[in-house]
């Protein structure tokens, strides 16, 4: 365990990360202000390397057929032995009315090893003349923990959130293949959320770690919530139409932040992520392991179309 003048630290350190704007790929405007925070001395400065990559709402997506797209290859890293790190930011004192803690904990369980999540495993990176296919491993959750020492702002910028993925890294201990999901407790929503965005990924440099973590707000809070997938389809047992957009977010998001993990370095194209060629299009009830939930499809190279399931 850390000690709480490390987390007071970090909070300190998030004067930087306070101009931030948009992905070239997004089409949304910057919605986060600006930390009033000060540096503490001598504690490591948290500087993100991008402008958060958005996932626009359903109703803000560029539907637009693409042609003639395939994903290419930055020279960065991705995360070859993906693994899901959460905090549930608040949970504890804002309660979890429509049950989004346990389901977003039973999904990241059961994604490893998956039929869609193999749609991944033809992306590599290249490390001088070693080149390395990302794996599917059943066990890709790192564990969970509700952190209601940090109180949620009313609504968390950008930096505000960078500071807490920075948190759970100290809390669960620094995995270069992790992605520490910041999943921000019911009524705290950030600017923009659920009417221009439904959550985005990043990374970020604390103490010369790269640290890739995600953006979660609270989906059912969106307005309204069908912009982030609410009743979107009849939902599968293993989860209710309310929540749907917490497995669709959640595994797009998972998807670019495996592929992509230091933005724009790792797979991208011209008209966005692996997630973002699909964003709400051809949304099913996927099969992971005994269960299922709702889920868009990934981009698949081989193919070239957006696939729910790889080989």
């Amino acid at each position: 365990m850390f000690k709480r003048s490390r987390i007071a630290g970090i909070l300190g350190c998030t004067a930087m990360l306070a101009i931030v704007g948009c992905s070239a790929n997004s089409g949304l405007t910057p919605v986060s202000g600006t930390s009033t925070q000060q540096q503490s001395v001598g504690v490591p400065m948290i500087v993100p390397f991008h402008a958060p990559h958005y996932m626009a709402t359903s109703r803000m997506a560029n539907h637009n057929a693409r042609s003639n797209i395939l994903l290419t290859y930055g020279g960065g890293p991705v995360l070859v032995a993906p693994k899901a790190y959460v905090i549930y930011w608040g949970y504890g004192i804002a309660g979890d009315p429509d049950g989004v803690k346990p389901l977003l904990t039973k999904y990241l369980k059961v994604m490893g090893g998956s039929g869609h999540n193999n749609i991944y495993t033809q992306y590599y990176e290249t490390v001088g003349s070693k080149t390395t296919y990302i794996t599917n491993p059943h066990r890709q959750f790192g564990g969970a923990w509700i952190d209601d020492i940090d109180s949620v702002p009313a609504s968390p910028t950008d930096a505000q959130v960078a500071a807490e993925a920075a948190i759970g890294e100290a809390h669960f201990g620094y995995d270069p293949n992790g992605e520490y999901i910041v999943a921000i407790a019911h009524g705290h929503s950030p600017a923009g959320f659920g009417t221009q965005w439904c959550a985005y990924h990043n990374d970020e440099s604390v103490g010369g770690k790269v640290i890739s973590f995600t953006n979660l707000p609270y989906m059912p809070d969106a307005n309204p919530p069908s912009n982030c997938g609410a009743n979107i389809i009849a939902p599968p047992s293993d989860e209710s139409g309310t929540d749907e957009g917490v497995t669709i977010v959640e595994g797009h998001e998972y998807g670019e932040s495996v592929t992509d993990p230091v933005l724009f370095n790792g797979w991208n194209s011209s008209q966005g992520e692996i997630g973002d060629l699909c964003a709400w299009q051809n949304i099913q009830n996927d099969p992971f392991r005994t269960k299922s939930y709702t889920s868009q499809p990934m981009f698949d190279n081989k193919t070239a179309a957006c696939e729910q399931s790889g080989p």
